[in-house]
């Protein structure tokens, strides 16, 4: 039930995302080019102030008809909301088509402040020509008038005039009457002036008016185009602030506050890392740190060519193999190997395979063995409770030694009166020893007969030319042979991690080496302990045990 409800907030908040990132593009387009629309506009209105009444109406009528057109289809596009689901594309065509139209609408308002701003200017220049005209006019009369004043003052200023100035006639009265025409003409055109000079400054307060008008309609449609995208911006903020509700927008808030992009990219990095650095670690071990290795001296535990006896081959090794005991001989089993024996014989419990190596003895199991004594009596050694455990008898003369890890020894055959002797050798200061991971080395030596055990059997062979093995499979190993460590024979397997960088190397050599077919055969399908079990078996392989 809460699935598709869960589904339905997640869809709804894809939607609010999808309508807020389309107005929020739109927004950001239309916020440029409303600056590049105001610019053309405030560039226009310089312009339209020089323009003739013509023009100036001429563009008024484009503008009409232009706006009736957008209006139009402003009309019959879909509402802003519905646009935005359709994407940003779709948004600004309409918004384009608002913005043209508010464009429109103020140029209508600047056209008709201009052609006021034209005919002011217009009245303004008539009435400053009848001003300058009359102007001229006023000193023209002027200049008749006072030639007919000095006309008249001159013929009054004359002897005749004098002695009959008493009485009047027809030369004083043309002169007098024509003085008093043109004066009076003066007088009448400095009137006239006076009511044009004031005419003029009203024409020129009129004509700053409207210069101040039109600039505040200029400025004014210039405000009204920047804000021609209200509504859109209003639209984005309530698409944004429904958006950052929902569960999406929620979710990238937390990891952007979390630094969620950061912390994936480091994550990336580090898992590549990880991911390349044990194969770059691989080719740097194999051709850096391999050859130097295989360069350093072998392990000698004796001189080659001593004194020691050859050890011969034994048979291949079965489930079961049987101990017939001979002259003066004792047998000594571990419990869990011994299958059946004589009814008759001398049976008791040795309790340490070696009384001078009992830790040795306990870590290995070689401990509450069971000795049996007797000429001729007949054992069988066989793993009673491991399915996958063969065995096989390697004979060590008087004279041979053997390196041997004692957890690999099922039985010992030897006289009586006479104990297998094992000694220990030490090699801490070598580097093979430590990159064989066998710091010890338990060496048996002959008279005896070693039954020893391995997974799916053991393989006793010769050394030859040298051999090449998994640390894991080698058991043992004559002494006098050379023991150290080379690399993998091919590099594509160990640097997939198929096999490990070292393998065990014996030299070439006379003796001969004991191998164990499978050692993980009886561990766990075939896989290498872990935890403190596989701790156990890398402390017991450093003991050499």
């Amino acid at each position: 039930m809460a699935q598709p409800w869960m589904m339905q907030l997640w869809h709804g908040g894809a939607h609010a995302e999808r309508r807020q990132v389309a107005l929020a593009t739109a927004v950001d387009q239309m916020t440029r080019e409303r600056e590049a629309a105001t610019a053309t506009l405030q560039a226009d209105g310089a312009r339209w102030k020089g323009a003739s009444l013509r023009e100036i109406d001429g563009w008024v009528r484009a503008r009409q008809n232009k706006a009736i057109q957008l209006r139009r289809q402003i009309d019959a596009a879909p509402p802003r909301w519905r646009l935005a689901l359709e994407g940003s594309e779709a948004v600004l065509r309409v918004e384009q088509l608002r913005l043209q139209l508010a464009v429109a609408e103020q140029e209508l308002v600047g056209l008709r402040a201009a052609r006021k701003l034209v005919v002011s200017n217009g009245a303004a220049l008539t009435a400053a020509a009848d001003k300058d005209r009359q102007a001229r006019d006023l000193k023209r009369a002027k200049a008749q008038c006072s030639a007919a004043t000095k006309k008249r003052q001159d013929y009054e200023n004359r002897w005749r005039w004098k002695w009959r100035s008493w009485w009047e006639n027809a030369e004083h009265r043309r002169i007098v009457a024509n003085q008093r025409a043109q004066c009076d003409t003066a007088r009448s055109a400095e009137q006239t002036l006076k009511r044009l000079a004031d005419a003029h400054k009203a024409a020129d307060l009129t004509r700053y008016r409207m210069d101040e008008a039109y600039s505040r309609s200029i400025t004014d449609a210039a405000s009204a185009v920047r804000h021609a995208d209200a509504g859109l911006r209003q639209d984005a903020q309530r698409a944004t602030t429904e958006w950052k509700g929902s569960w999406r927008a929620k979710l990238r808030i937390w990891s952007a506050q979390v630094g969620l992009r950061a912390l994936l990219w480091k994550a990336g990095v580090a898992l590549l890392i990880i991911t390349i650095s044990p194969f770059l670690i691989r080719l740097f071990c194999y051709y850096g740190v391999a050859p130097i290795a295989m360069r350093r001296p072998a392990i000698r535990l004796n001189i080659p060519g001593g004194a020691g006896r050859a050890i011969p081959l034994t048979a291949r090794s079965a489930t079961s193999v049987g101990i017939r005991l001979e002259d003066d001989e004792e047998l000594l089993v571990r419990q869990d190997y011994l299958q059946t024996s004589s009814h008759e014989g001398a049976k008791g419990t040795q309790w340490f395979l070696d009384w001078r190596h009992p830790i040795t003895s306990i870590a290995t199991g070689l401990s509450f063995l069971t000795r049996i004594r007797g000429v001729g009596q007949l054992t069988t050694v066989s793993a009673v409770r491991d399915p996958f455990a063969e065995v096989s008898v390697l004979t060590l003369p008087a004279g041979a030694s053997c390196v041997l890890r004692p957890r690999a020894l099922a039985a010992v055959a030897q006289p009586r009166g006479r104990p297998l002797r094992i000694v220990t050798h030490w090699r801490i200061a070598s580097l093979s020893a430590w990159l064989t991971l066998q710091l010890r080395y338990v060496v048996f030596h002959g008279p005896a007969r070693l039954v020893i055990k391995g997974g799916r059997g053991v393989r006793v062979e010769l050394a030859e030319q040298g051999r090449i093995f998994e640390q894991d499979q080698l058991i043992g190993f004559s002494a006098d042979l050379a023991y150290s460590v080379t690399r993998a024979e091919t590099f594509w397997p160990y640097f997939l991690g198929r096999t490990s960088l070292f393998k065990d190397h014996i030299r070439a050599g006379e003796g001969v080496l004991v191998i164990e077919e499978a050692p993980l055969s009886a561990e766990r399908g075939g896989h290498a302990r872990r935890g403190m079990e596989g701790l156990m078996d890398a402390v017991m392989k450093l003991f050499g045990m």
